[in-house]
């Protein structure tokens, strides 16, 4: 079951972003497997760090939180990462970050420091489009992009669930992203995400970006990087104030398989 992060995990995650081992990641605390083994086996501990009590095997593109140096390690890093649904669903997204534990920093890269696709804009301004130009000797109308699209949200015509405080926190059943006690005017969501590669791609399926409101438009707040053509990561900080949330989708052979989403307030 889905179980809400604590908000001091938010502010961890956040303040760690000054210390020597991420220094230059600046952006997401996300970090993904990459090692040429296609592996990274994750060290879980006891509550001194150093009785090892399981062994958890991440694969390449595999992604995690990274929260800080492993206390007493110089080549370990201590991260956060959800619990893997055994179920076979074409995507899952995770709003909750239960399992913690040690991993090898090179097995591992962080998310934004892979390679970068290019940032562009439609001409009507509602699109975000991200391209690879890793290979200039491919021509650009087969180029791998990404492409996010918003719009004026239509939020205001659907059912509305809230808590004792008065917040939002359901539309149409599911969890709502960048909202508060009302509906903010001129508000937009992400309508659609599009993948666009040769012989594949996809449109993301509504389960993965429903409810995803105030969206930013902010190229310093959104990215895409990628592995290889099959391992593809979408990164956003969206809304603002209180409402703020960072999430990164991950893309396997141009389809969205997951997405790990959280609040972290300004």
């Amino acid at each position: 079951m889905m179980i809400s992060v604590n908000k001091a995990l938010y502010l961890s995650v956040f303040s760690l972003f000054s210390m020597a081992l991420v220094k230059g990641q600046s952006k997401v605390p996300f970090g993904v497997v990459k090692a040429e083994e296609g592996y990274a086996m994750v060290r879980v501990h006891k509550d001194d760090y150093r009785k090892i009590i399981d062994k958890i095997r991440m694969k390449t593109g595999d992604v995690f939180i990274y929260e800080k140096p492993a206390p007493g390690e110089t080549e370990w890093i201590w991260i956060k990462y959800p619990e893997k649904d055994d179920t076979d669903k074409p995507f899952v997204r995770y709003d909750s970050i239960t399992k913690e534990g040690m991993v090898n920093k090179n097995r591992v890269v962080f998310v934004d420091k892979l390679p970068q696709f290019t940032p562009s804009k439609s001409k009507n301004g509602k699109s975000l489009i991200f391209t690879d130009d890793s290979n200039p000797k491919i021509p650009g109308n087969q180029r791998t992009k990404v492409i996010i699209d918003v719009y004026p949200s239509n939020a205001g015509f659907r059912k509305q669930v809230k808590d004792a405080d008065g917040n939002i926190i359901k539309i149409d059943k599911v969890k709502t992203w960048g909202i508060g006690k009302e509906l903010p005017q001129g508000m937009t969501e992400i309508k659609s995400i599009r993948v666009q590669q040769p012989g594949r791609g996809s449109v993301f399926v509504r389960d993965a970006i429903k409810n995803m409101f105030q969206p930013t438009m902010d190229f310093n707040n959104v990215g895409v990087t990628a592995i290889d053509n099959d391992h593809i990561f979408l990164y956003m900080i969206n809304g603002s104030g209180e409402n703020r949330y960072t999430t990164i989708w991950t893309i396997k052979q141009g389809k969205a398989e997951s997405q790990i989403i959280y609040k972290n307030p300004e």
